[in-house]
C-alpha cells in the first residue's frame, strides 16, 4: 500500500525515509495495520527459541514430558505472544499460532501425524491448555489494567475515545481492537458499556 501524503521528518539535517514497516520494542508496526507480518516474525521467533533448546529437551528422553512441557510454557509461548494483548485477531491468525503450538508439543512427545493422536489428546499428554484461551486471558488482563489506569492515561483515552471525523467502510471492514473485546467480553456476558460504566465510578 503506498503512503500518501506522509510527514517529512528530519533529523541534524538528514531527511528520514517513510517505510510501510518497522519494528518498535519488539513489535513490528505497518502503514496498514495488517497482523500478519508481526505474527509471522513472532513465530520465526519462536521456532529458533524452540531449535535452541532441542537438544536439551526434546532430543534429550532422560527428561519427564513434565519438564519439557514447563520449559515450552515458560521460554517459547511467552515469545510467540509477544504483544499479543493488544492484537486485532482473526480466525487464520488463531489457526496458524494453534498449528504450531500443536506442531511443536507433538515433537515434545515423540509424535508423528500418522499416528494419529487428535489435538486434545496431544494438549492433554503434555499438560498444555491451548492458545486461544490464553491469548483471551492475557487480553483480558491488559484491559482491566487500562480500565484502571487514570483518565489522563493516553492508553485508557485511545480505548474509550472516539473519532469525531471520518468513518469505516461499508463492505468488509477490518475489525477495531474494540471489536475484538466486545466479542471477548460478549462470550463471557459481560457487556461493554458495563466496563465503561465501572471505569467511571472508579473516576469518580
Amino acid at each position: 500500500m503506498p503512503l500518501t501524503d506522509a510527514p517529512i521528518f528530519t533529523v541534524n539535517a538528514i531527511t528520514l525515509k517513510n517505510i510501510s514497516s518497522f519494528t518498535y520494542l519488539g513489535s513490528n508496526l505497518s502503514f496498514s495495520c495488517d497482523l500478519n507480518n508481526e505474527i509471522h516474525c513472532l513465530l520465526n521467533l519462536a521456532s529458533s527459541a524452540f531449535g535452541r533448546l532441542n537438544d536439551q529437551m526434546v532430543v534429550n528422553r532422560n527428561l519427564r514430558t513434565h519438564t519439557s512441557a514447563s520449559v515450552y510454557k515458560a521460554v517459547v509461548i511467552p515469545t510467540l505472544l509477544y504483544g499479543s494483548e493488544v492484537w486485532v485477531l482473526y480466525r487464520h491468525h488463531i489457526r496458524l499460532l494453534e498449528s504450531f503450538h500443536t506442531r511443536r508439543l507433538q515433537q515434545i512427545l515423540d509424535l508423528h501425524w500418522w499416528y494419529k493422536v487428535s489435538h486434545s489428546v496431544i494438549r492433554r499428554r503434555a499438560g498444555v491448555a491451548p492458545l486461544a484461551p490464553l491469548l483471551t486471558r492475557r487480553q483480558l488482563r491488559w484491559l482491566g489494567h487500562v480500565i484502571r489506569m487514570p483518565t489522563n492515561r493516553l492508553s485508557r483515552r485511545v480505548l474509550f475515545g472516539q473519532l469525531t471525523h471520518g468513518r469505516r467502510n461499508a463492505c468488509c471492514p477490518k475489525k477495531h481492537y474494540i471489536d475484538c473485546i466486545k466479542l471477548i467480553l460478549k462470550r463471557c456476558i459481560i457487556p461493554f458499556n458495563l466496563l465503561e460504566t465501572l471505569a467511571a465510578d472508579r473516576d469518580i
